[in-house]
């Protein structure tokens, strides 16, 4: 077992995760913790609301769940690099398109040029332009 980031959204999480041969395997215990969901006889659970789990082994590895199969029931899109421990999870479907319908911006903080950090808040009341680029 080794310690893996999970990137979901706004939270970033360390995690136990154990390799598989198609990825990585997230402790079920901690990823419960950590994201609300666990796996129940109905399916895969976010309080009372469930999900149901077709493929039970494609979920399921050893005491852990496929990163992947995680990401896909539960309406996401993953990346997953076993080779660097990070596995980064979009939102949910639903969440994405509500903040489409209220074109309200999630707030967020992020480091300016000089590495001081500056949250989408501290603009309010005043237009703004977000540039974003990758140098790869």
């Amino acid at each position: 077992m080794a310690r893996v980031t999970v990137l979901d959204g706004a939270a970033t999480l360390e995690i136990e995760a154990t390799a598989t041969a198609g990825g990585l395997a997230l402790d079920a215990a901690l990823l419960e913790a950590a994201s609300g969901w666990s796996l129940k006889p109905e399916g895969l659970c976010f309080g009372d609301v469930c999900v149901p789990v077709r493929d039970t082994l494609a979920l399921v590895a050893g005491s852990g769940l496929d990163a992947d199969e995680f990401a896909r029931i539960t309406g996401r899109v993953a990346v997953v690099d076993a080779a660097r421990g990070i596995v980064a999870m979009t939102e949910s479907g639903n969440r994405r398109s509500e903040g489409l319908a209220t074109l309200v911006a999630p707030d967020f903080t992020l480091p300016d040029i000089d590495g001081n950090p500056v949250s989408l808040h501290d603009f309010d009341r005043r237009k703004r332009l977000l540039l974003a680029w990758s140098s790869w």
